[in-house]
């Protein structure tokens, strides 16, 4: 069953996904709802007739339709549910406010539920903060913070369970690849304020100039969150980076798209990587891609909880060790660095290890 508003504003980029949901057992909304009313009347509650559980995900801004990241955790959720049968629902917020206030509800719902029931996944730490507002002078129900899931991030004093996928090792790997093609590479960042990001540009500079590049330029798309969806910017940054840059490490989720399209449209003038799935389709001068499972780590969890198995530790950091993070090289370059990518493993997962805890 597929439950859509009247009221609802359709995007063109989530269209696909109305038929992909078709199989049944999900509820998608997208943004556009006018107010918080219409909002709580669409959220389904649990009842006999359905499911014995139900799994509210809510997806940050503009992000479903990145061929990356949410992609694979839409990947990840839809795999476990065909395999376990519960009840879900999608939400994709137009914008912050509409994601917030779906948070909140969803939140609501979690802590009068029983354990066990209901789980929220938030799948994007933009919406950390809005967690800790909603937290504040809040009776939680036992085993609440076994039943809401936060991604990537660092807020290790959080009462529920939290992940991230560290890009230390990853990224070292890829600037180690990268300097051999050029003395001096440009990282392209969606933002400053994630911390996740700060690892990979880390892992990537030094990765870089520890094989014998010259320098590194880090680029930031916007200041907040916006920067994982601004397309046209990504590609007008990127026009300019590649004037002195031949090697460019993208790390903007969806705005990675306009380096690639730029790629296309010039591609003699620069190298890239793909970012979190393998990518070396979208453009003959991706030369690897630095893999995220995200979808892997996803149905871990959801099976595990729907099987009221033992769940992660409440705090979880995966890294290139645990095969979470990964480097996919493009067929033409599998012979030249194939080697090069597994003499460095055991160095980077060492390496990792150590950057995290010098982490404050």
């Amino acid at each position: 069953m597929v439950k859509t508003s009247s009221k609802a504003i359709l995007k063109s980029g989530l269209i696909y996904l109305i038929y992909f949901l078709l199989a049944g057992g999900f509820l998608l909304m997208t943004g556009g709802c006018d107010d918080k009313d219409k909002i709580e009347e669409e959220i389904p509650e649990v009842s006999p007739e359905s499911p014995d559980k139900f799994v509210y995900v809510i997806f940050p801004v503009n992000a479903l339709g990145d061929h990356a990241y949410n992609d694979l955790v839409l990947a990840g959720i839809l795999e476990a549910q065909k395999k376990a049968g519960f009840y879900t629902m999608l939400y994709a917020p137009i914008d912050m406010e509409e994601g917030i206030l779906m948070l909140n509800l969803a939140l609501d719902g979690i802590n009068s539920a029983k354990k066990g029931e209901c789980l929220a996944i938030i799948a994007g730490n933009e919406y950390e903060e809005a967690i800790r507002q909603w937290l504040q002078g809040k009776k939680l129900r036992d085993g609440f913070g076994d039943d809401v899931l936060l991604f990537e991030t660092n807020g290790t004093d959080l009462p529920i369970h939290t992940f991230l996928i560290n890009m230390y090792g990853a990224s070292y790997i890829a600037g180690s690849i990268a300097s051999l093609f050029s003395y001096q590479a440009a990282v392209l960042a969606a933002n400053a304020q994630d911390l996740s990001i700060q690892r990979s540009i880390t892992g990537f500079s030094e990765g870089f100039i520890d094989n014998g590049g010259t320098s590194v330029s880090t680029c930031y798309i916007s200041d907040n969150h916006e920067g994982y969806s601004m397309q046209a910017r990504a590609y007008e940054l990127t026009d300019s980076l590649t004037e002195t840059h031949r090697f460019i490490y993208p790390i903007a989720g969806g705005s990675n798209q306009g380096v690639y399209r730029y790629s296309r449209e010039n591609p003699d003038k620069f190298y890239t990587a793909g970012m979190d799935v393998n990518l070396s389709a979208y453009s003959a001068h991706i030369v690897f891609s630095t893999v995220k499972h995200i979808d892997r780590a996803v149905a871990e969890y959801l099976t595990a909880w729907n099987e009221q198995k033992e769940l992660p530790d409440l705090h979880t950091t995966y890294g290139i060790g645990s095969g979470h993070a990964d480097i996919a090289l493009v067929d033409e370059y599998q012979s030249s660095y194939k080697d090069l990518v597994e003499y460095y493993r055991p160095i980077v997962n060492e390496k990792e290890q150590i950057y995290e805890e010098k982490l404050p």
